[in-house]
């Protein structure tokens, strides 16, 4: 009921009821205004060719051009919901931007792409712990929060009220009262179903400082989402697929065990900090930016990989096609969604081909079925590339972990679907240390033995997903 209510008195019922106007209209010109019929019709397709030269025009992947012209067959509502997925000019992509670096190793190359495209250097940790489920990195989590001393900063795509954030929520009032630096970013889109609209005022009035990221308005689109798992509590960084509601941990059974990934890294964060306040000062100029912190290094080397919503160029998909290309035994995957442009889909076919081990793991129990349809039809497609399939059966997979050849190992908000790769702010750790790299690739071979290959189907039902790829860019 908590949902409904949100959702009646939120900002995504006016996206909605924009739609049915639109429907009811043309609904009620065909019945009973015959003879305005063609000429309203005249105007749709008008209006439908225009939108069509903005989204030809655009600075959008072929593929996300392709999906957003086949709407346009559907009347009215189509062109609508074209503008809705546009991208704004500010967020155009730049592609192949890969630099030149040589025949560097693997590591030097990756670090030297990430200090290019994201400004932030590479770093070494003082120490890095994985986590295998959301309920050992909630405990860690909420041990660091209560023992902060000078700063917190959180930005997450879901919060959610619950167990896990009245836990956190307890915590960040009795720390901002004690005097630190406590500011919260969260997704006004991802939010739009856990928490009411004035919910930053809210939380102004117990001391701690919030922004929603991309508030819902029409005028603006639903595309740009700041997707990041991300916090930083004085030295000490979180990253990875987790987000502050209770089926993270367990404390809510929705689609079976849900099972995630996450990464603390102590020392050597300052990146992680500079990435936050970037989205805050973004979002909150008038707030200033405060004095900066270092933060202590260690000896284990990492790099931050993150793009915002508005990134003209993209580092995630140069970093995983630069990984997959230097593979050399084994590349195993867990993600939670799966539609992948064509260029990549060729790494794995190219890396399965000359022999590689490459293994995916995706949900058997899906959140979102439609999604999970497209996701199906995406894995069976890899098989035929080569590439092993399982779904993980005990219930939802929400990890994004990669780990290649027991050497590296990458943990992140990532999906491998079109919006985490072009659209959405992610953020991720790329981990060359082999301890960590093979306790992940532990965590993998436990989790694939307890999955199941991928349901076989149909020919009719390989066409309609071969159907739903053309919309993939679209999800």
């Amino acid at each position: 009921m908590r949902k409904l209510h949100y959702f009646l008195h939120g900002r995504l019922f006016p996206c909605v009821l924009l739609l049915v106007p639109i429907a009811a209209g043309g609904v009620l010109l065909a019945v009973f205004l015959p003879r305005l019929l063609a000429p309203v019709a005249l105007v749709e397709r008008v209006f439908s060719f225009v939108v069509a030269v903005i989204v030809a025009t655009g600075h959008d992947l072929p593929e996300s051009k392709a999906a957003k012209l086949l709407l346009l067959f559907l009347p009215w509502t189509g062109a609508v919901l074209a503008l809705l997925f546009r991208t704004p000019r500010e967020a155009a992509r730049l592609q192949n931007c890969t630099p030149n670096l040589g025949h560097a190793p693997l590591v030097d190359r990756l670090f030297a792409l990430s200090e290019r495209m994201t400004g932030l250097p590479p770093s070494r940790a003082e120490t890095v712990s994985y986590f295998p489920v959301g309920q050992e990195m909630f405990r860690a989590l909420t041990a660091d929060l209560k023992g902060a001393k000078r700063r917190i900063y959180l930005e997450y795509y879901i919060v959610a009220r619950g167990v896990f954030w009245g836990e956190v929520l307890k915590i960040l009032k009795e720390r901002a009262a004690a005097g630190v630096d406590v500011r919260l970013i969260y997704d006004d889109f991802g939010c739009a179903l856990t928490l009411p609209e004035d919910y930053v005022r809210e939380l102004a009035a117990c001391g701690i400082r919030a922004a929603a990221f991309g508030r819902v308005r029409l005028r603006r689109g639903l595309t740009r989402r700041d997707h990041r798992k991300l916090a930083v509590i004085d030295d000490v960084a979180y990253c990875g697929g987790v987000n502050l509601a209770d089926e993270y941990i367990g404390e809510k059974l929705r689609f079976g065990h849900w099972k995630d990934t996450a990464l603390r890294i102590q020392g050597g964060i300052s990146a992680f900090s500079e990435l936050f306040l970037r989205t805050w000062y973004a979002l909150r100029p008038s707030d200033g930016l405060p004095a900066p912190q270092t933060s202590p290094a260690g000896e284990l080397p990492f790099a931050l990989l993150c793009d915002g919503a508005d990134a003209r160029e993209r580092i995630f998909p140069e970093a995983l096609a630069l990984l997959l290309s230097h593979a050399e035994r084994r590349i195993y995957c867990f993600t939670p969604y799966l539609s992948l442009p064509a260029s990549l889909l060729a790494r794995l076919r190219g890396a399965a081909a000359a022999g590689l081990d490459v293994r995916v793991v995706i949900p058997h129990i899906p959140d979102k079925r439609a999604v999970f349809f497209l996701t199906r039809a995406y894995a069976r497609l890899l098989e035929e590339c080569g590439v092993q399939v399982r779904e993980y059966v005990p219930g939802f997979l929400h990890a994004k972990s990669l780990v290649i050849d027991g050497k590296y190992a990458l943990v992140s908000s990532y999906n491998l679907d079109f919006r985490s790769l072009y659209v959405q702010a992610e953020c991720g750790a790329f981990i060359a240390d082999m301890p960590l790299a093979e306790e992940v690739e532990r965590d993998f071979l436990t989790v694939w033995k307890q999955s199941a290959p991928v349901k076989k189907t149909n020919a009719f039902v390989r066409g309609l997903g071969r159907i739903a790829m053309l919309f993939a860019p679209l999800t």
